[in-house]
């Protein structure tokens, strides 16, 4: 609560020097960032969307073994699942319904865990440069991409 107190008040005296005035909107950028608000970097999403596609790619290819191949829409239905979860929603998968439903549940819960194995770099109001989870506005586009990349091939 002190720091907000601070930086009302830095920002309404006169005079403040350049590097003050930086830190404070680097570090308003940098809340927005982690909280989402913030426009998604292409280069990030680009990024990410590989590393989603990979993560999918894998999982499917390991229920080949069992003889569960997903279609489309099911692979859909796990990545809507995970937007919703971006979105605070709590997953729509019901536990132990049948092998599919467990099988893409699994999907849903291997693509749910990726943005905290997923970081960006981001230079702090104190100058260091540190590592922070990516944000929720790449993963959302990521997501979004990866999606529409499945209806494309898909129709």
């Amino acid at each position: 609560m002190e720091r907000k107190r601070w930086e009302i008040r830095v920002r309404h005296e006169a005079g403040v020097p350049e590097e003050v005035a930086g830190a404070l909107r680097t570090e308003r950028e940098l809340e927005r960032l982690i909280a989402g608000e913030e426009k998604p970097d292409a280069g990030a999403v680009k990024e990410v969307v590989a590393r989603v596609q990979l993560v999918i790619a894998d999982y499917l290819e390991s229920g080949k073994g069992m003889g569960v191949v997903l279609k489309p829409v099911e692979i859909v239905s796990a990545i809507e699942a995970a937007l919703a979860e971006a979105g605070g929603q709590p997953s729509p998968f019901p536990d132990g319904a049948d092998a599919r439903t467990f099988f893409v549940h699994g999907l849903y819960d291997e693509i749910v865990q990726q943005p905290s194995n997923l970081f960006e770099t981001r230079v702090f109001p104190d100058g260091s440069e540190r590592y922070v989870p990516v944000g929720r506005a790449v993963w959302v586009a990521c997501l979004e991409r990866v999606k529409a990349g499945i209806l494309r091939v898909k129709g």
